[in-house]
């Protein structure tokens, strides 16, 4: 639990020091996951639909449910996606390409950070989408908290124990299952 802790509080003040690229000075030309219409950004709409589709591809049992085995088995996969070297490592570069696309030529940083859904704690400048660089300040954060050794790449065993955390903070009821509901909590919230 203390562990839990630390590793939320330490997301908190990652996100405050590293703060958050402005997207107006963000020039991309890889689009990021869930841009369906390639304007590189991501409307709450858009990531609602990534959201529900990727607790889909996790409920591997189909009971409308993530136990922490089936969203394990799910980052797992994910983490291998990364690995484009096939060491079994991740790189800041390929992690932060995967959830967001390429990583922008030039931006502002501007400090941030609170307690807020992830789609809320990305869209910085409140107008209702993300952009690249909005995407990439929260995961290149997210990056150095699950680098344990701070060895500059992530193991599939650093992935999984970041995921441990977010299962917990997905988990409000603690249940140990996360409904659809929860995992949009997490992820999503309330948008527009």
């Amino acid at each position: 639990m203390k562990k839990l802790l630390s590793l939320g509080l330490s997301l908190s003040l990652c996100l405050l020091l590293a703060g958050v690229l402005n997207a107006a000075a963000a020039e991309t030309t890889t689009c990021m996951q869930g841009d369906t219409n390639n304007d590189s950004s991501l409307s709450c709409r858009e990531a609602k639909n990534l959201a529900s589709g990727r607790f889909t591809a996790m409920d591997s049992n189909r009971d409308n449910r993530l136990s922490m085995d089936e969203m394990e088995t799910g980052m797992t996969s994910i983490h291998k996606s990364m690995d484009t070297l096939g060491d079994g490592k991740v790189k800041v570069q390929s992690y932060v390409n995967y959830w967001c696309g390429a990583a922008p030529r030039t931006g502002k940083a501007s400090g941030r950070g609170n307690s807020q859904p992830q789609f809320r704690k990305m869209d910085t400048n409140r107008d209702g989408a993300i952009s690249t660089g909005e995407c990439l300040a929260l995961w290149t954060v997210r990056f150095r908290d699950a680098d344990d050794n701070r060895d500059g790449s992530l193991t599939s065993r650093e992935y999984v124990q970041s995921v441990i955390v977010w299962f917990a903070d997905m988990d409000p009821n603690r249940d140990s299952l996360v409904t659809l509901r929860e995992w949009n909590n997490y992820w999503i919230g309330k948008c527009r």
